[in-house]
């Protein structure tokens, strides 16, 4: 709530829409009439038709074709599902910032958890950052950046991979070492020599 705005409080039955997204309050809205701002203090859901994502949080806070904060958040987007402590999406940038610690699950990445990440949606790219661990395939790193129409994921070191079909382990130390997973079908290929300008590519997205 802000207290210099002026607030309408709404009954729990309420279902209203904004820009591409219908909202589904799970309790009362609190809207303020001089920034924009509803607030969802008791959570509900989003879902965003046009752009095919899904949102149920905990709580929610938004602003008209400008903004999603959310707690407790689960996000789903085409095959992609994300467990967050809080999320906020950036309609303009179509960008997703993940915090409070984070899972994140694929067609071929399952059980992946993360201190943090960002999802691309305009570009189908996720990164996960700080203490990445993920189950199938088993899998340790620092950081983690994937490109989801590719089936192309990047891994930084340290890093440890275990590769289920060569029954080899993969190992980096330092934290220039990567690793490059291209999912094809029938497996993973796993490349120690990453391609400069994909390397490249790829890395842009942790500075964005």
């Amino acid at each position: 709530m802000r207290g210099l705005g002026f607030l309408l409080l709404l009954g729990a039955a309420f279902a209203a829409s904004f820009a591409a997204f219908s909202v589904e309050p799970a309790g009362d809205q609190v809207v303020d009439l001089t920034t924009g701002v509803t607030t969802l203090p008791e959570g509900g859901r989003l879902v965003d038709a046009e752009r095919g994502i899904a949102l149920e949080a905990d709580w929610i806070e938004y602003k008209e074709g400008a903004f999603v904060r959310a707690r407790g958040a689960r996000l789903a987007h085409g095959d992609l599902r994300f467990e967050a402590g809080e999320i906020v999406y950036t309609a303009e940038e179509e960008r997703v910032e993940l915090g409070g610690g984070v899972r994140f699950s694929s067609r071929e990445l399952k059980g992946l958890s993360a201190e943090r990440g960002v999802l691309y949606l305009k570009d189908r790219v996720a990164v996960l950052l700080g203490g990445v661990e993920g189950e199938a395939p088993r899998l340790r790193a620092r950081a983690l950046v994937a490109d989801l129409d590719e089936g192309l994921v990047l891994l930084l070191g340290p890093f440890r991979y275990e590769d289920p079909e060569l029954g080899l382990v993969f190992e980096g130390k330092g934290e220039d070492a990567t690793l490059l997973l291209r999912f094809v079908e029938g497996g993973v290929e796993v490349e120690t020599e990453v391609p400069p300008e994909l390397k490249a590519r790829l890395l842009a997205y942790l500075g964005s």
